[in-house]
């Protein structure tokens, strides 16, 4: 009995391949339905109209072209009345399934629904300058397997997005969420996408900290430049992203303060730039800081500093001399009182300085070693790194 149930199983599995190998076959590498109706000049493109449920022919102004490649079709929709007209458009036979992209602008499409592009499945997903205000968690469900680059930019009511939806998606490089107005990113913590490379949030009105991040472990970029953040999580939030390269927070006038813990990496890291330029900051904690690289460089440019504390930038500035890194201090007036005298007066760390002036305007890094020795006679030159 055993046995005739599984042969039973092998004869279903076969006769599903075959009825897929019947709908699809690979021309130039690709799945093409050669029963499916096809556009008169673009193969791979379905024809313009479609049937509404009248039986009356339509057309929706979503264009179709052939991609770079010449075969996997661009699609480009623009002034959509509602995302009924989308769905109708792309939930119909197609001559292939797969597309290089979906790009979605200038229309009143007020919400992204579930399996908005049906059963396609593009490469890249641009949703752009139309008036969502909220994403469906099953928008592109079923673009999961070939979906490597989401853009939805310029949403001015889009205040949340479903980031957990996302999670699993096996090709997913780039998130692009810049121009919208997030403010809820509390599901970002929880996001587990191991291939996703770049996360964009410049410009949005999150007024939160910036997460711990722990799912994602290719994450080179991570940028949300002019986006209200009052301030950066203490819970070591980047210490396991071992490849990450670059952050961008700058813009974020709320922050003030970067607290013990913020900026801490993995003996393996890979970071490069930390730009926290125009921040509003006023201090910068002991351990703020650790693992950076010798080629890392840190902009702290353009923000309220008046002090420099040893305990906050002494190994920061120690480990720049050793490489390529600066931290940059443009902007910043600096009180120059006995507690930057162990900067001043220890020969080699000013290589690593961009900018930083006295309130007086004397740059630091062209202060003389003994500039504050008068005035500060217990913490002489004797602790130069060179003595």
């Amino acid at each position: 009995m055993a046995n005739m149930v599984y042969f039973v199983i092998i004869l279903l599995v076969f006769a599903g391949c075959e009825a897929y190998e019947a709908k699809y076959e690979l021309v130039n590498g690709i799945p093409y339905n050669k029963d499916a109706p096809a556009h008169d000049e673009y193969p791979y493109c379905p024809p313009d109209k479609i049937i509404d449920i009248d039986g009356t022919e339509i057309t929706i102004p979503c264009f179709c072209s052939q991609g770079e490649d010449g075969f996997l079709p661009i699609f480009y929709c623009n002034d959509i009345p509602n995302t009924d007209y989308i769905t109708a458009y792309f939930d119909r036979p197609f001559p292939t399934y797969l597309a290089a992209r979906i790009t979605v602008s200038n229309s009143d499409t007020l919400e992204i629904p579930a399996n908005v592009f049906a059963d396609k499945q593009p490469i890249r997903i641009t949703w752009t300058n139309n008036f969502i205000k909220s994403v469906d968690p099953n928008a592109f469900a079923l673009t999961k397997p070939e979906l490597e680059i989401l853009e939805i930019q310029y949403e001015p009511e889009l205040n949340d997005f479903p980031f957990t939806s996302l999670n699993g998606f096996p090709r997913l490089r780039e998130l692009w969420l810049n121009n919208n107005n997030l403010s809820i990113i509390s599901d970002l913590a929880e996001m587990s996408v191991p291939s996703l490379q770049i996360i964009n949030l410049d410009f949005n009105n999150m007024a939160v900290e910036f997460p711990k991040l722990r799912f994602l472990p290719e994450l080179r970029i991570i940028s949300a430049e002019a986006s209200e953040l009052i301030g950066v999580s203490n819970d070591l939030p980047f210490e396991e992203l071992q490849k990450l390269e670059e952050i961008n927070f700058r813009g974020n006038k709320n922050i003030g303060s970067i607290q013990t813990g913020s900026f801490v990496f993995d003996q393996q890291t890979s970071i490069n730039n930390i730009d926290l330029s125009n921040c509003g900051l006023v201090s910068v904690e002991p351990g703020a800081f650790a693992g950076l690289l010798s080629n890392t460089n840190v902009s702290l440019k353009d923000n309220l500093l008046t002090s420099l504390p040893e305990e906050a930038f002494r190994v920061m500035l120690e480990t720049m001399i050793g490489g390529s890194g600066k931290l940059d201090l443009s902007g910043n007036d600096i009180v120059c009182c006995c507690d930057v005298n162990w900067l001043i007066s220890n020969a080699g760390l000013e290589a690593a300085l961009i900018g930083g002036k006295c309130a007086g305007g004397a740059l630091i890094n062209q202060l003389p070693l003994d500039y504050l020795a008068p005035l500060c006679p217990q913490m002489s030159s004797s602790s130069s790194l060179y003595s």
